[in-house]
């Protein structure tokens, strides 16, 4: 499944791009080039995801009255 996000890049101090996907609450990285920054990027959405969804599992795994379903999204 394929998701797109818009991404700001901005110059921060030195020769680093901050990176930040504006759909994603966190979603924030940083490179030393505009190559890098969207790679890193997509690294930490990743993480973050990940992060998230083990966190809301254990949160939420001895709730009895738990439906779990998938939501696919096309925007």
């Amino acid at each position: 499944m394929k998701h797109e996000f818009t991404v700001v890049f901005e110059r921060g101090d030195g020769d680093w791009w901050i990176a930040t996907a504006l759909e994603i609450p966190g979603g924030f990285s940083q490179g030393t080039t505009l190559e890098e920054a969207p790679e890193n990027l997509l690294d930490a959405v990743r993480e973050l995801m990940l992060a998230q969804r083990e966190a809301a599992e254990a949160e939420l795994a001895d709730n009895p009255d738990l439906v779990r379903e998938t939501l696919s999204l096309e925007i």
